[in-house]
């Protein structure tokens, strides 16, 4: 395939990934989960994602920070035995086409395989990645089979701020579902701080979400969704996790576009998941 000039080739450990470089933006994606590692428009040159510095990047284990892709579940399966989040953000992806058109660099990208065990079905799936001023994924799952099937999914995003102390969310309203008070049905707070562990699904259709620290502004833009998961690990979780720093919580959090109340596809029905972020 010939890439563009502004698309280069090349590995971080033992990933292979994309590198952009357009006038209008930067961009890293690595090929193994499909998985956006960084965006920074040339705008302002600041990086809306958060990579774990102790991330590992073997090609088997699930990459933690960037946008992993959870499909076609969305945290734990509902039987036993199963992987959170699905199996697609643990295989190499293919690269199907690569533009630039005036400085928006288009990639589009398939799993090694859309089936697996625990999704009865035959689904199909295709990511586009998006860079101009503004990064979007468009996640699209298509029944290419003769009968329904169910399921979830969500661009899982980690955003990179200064201090989670001092950010603020806007945008989200009504009740939300909190995990770590056994899906507890609370109402949003107001103002949206941070002074816990939060793992929150909210059951909120809001197209967009503000991410407020420092007087930067990180928005969120979201489609196709049924509700926004927000997830920082806090301190004690930060510490249990082998991939992320003691730390490291303090300097990132989740905003999730996601479909987390099941989502049929009749025979040949699609649906497309979209999450913009400038």
């Amino acid at each position: 395939m010939n890439l563009p000039t502004s698309v280069i080739q090349s590995v971080r450990d033992n990933c292979p990934t994309l590198l952009i470089d357009s006038p209008l933006a930067t961009a890293e994606i690595s090929l193994f989960g499909g998985h956006v590692l960084s965006f920074k428009p040339t705008s302002d040159n600041r990086e809306r994602l958060w990579v774990s510095p102790s991330a590992i990047f073997d090609a088997h284990t699930a990459i933690r920070g960037g946008i992993p892709i959870c499909w076609p579940w969305f945290g734990p399966h509902s039987s036993p035995g199963y992987s959170a989040h699905g199996y697609v953000r643990n295989q190499l992806w293919q690269v199907n086409s690569i533009s630039d058109i005036q400085g928006t660099v288009t990639v589009t990208l398939t799993p090694t395989s859309a089936t697996g065990e625990g999704l009865d079905g035959t689904p199909a799936v295709e990511l586009i990645i998006a860079i101009s001023h503004q990064l979007t994924l468009t996640l699209t799952t298509i029944n290419a089979g003769n009968a329904p099937f169910e399921y979830t999914a969500a661009l899982h995003s980690y955003f990179d701020i200064d201090s989670i102390d001092d950010t603020e969310i806007s945008g989200v309203s009504g009740e939300y579902l909190d995990k770590t008070r056994a899906g507890q049905r609370l109402c949003t707070p107001e103002p949206y701080h941070f002074s816990e562990e939060t793992d929150r699904v909210h059951l909120c259709t809001a197209k967009q979400v503000t991410i407020h620290c420092h007087q930067k502004d990180t928005v969120v833009i979201s489609e196709g969704h049924d509700s926004l998961v927000i997830w920082n690990p806090w301190k004690d979780k930060a510490k249990a996790l082998k991939d992320m720093s003691d730390n490291g919580y303090q300097t990132m959090v989740c905003v999730e576009t996601a479909v987390t109340q099941g989502k049929t596809l009749q025979p040949g029905e699609r649906h497309q998941l979209v999450q913009v972020i400038r």
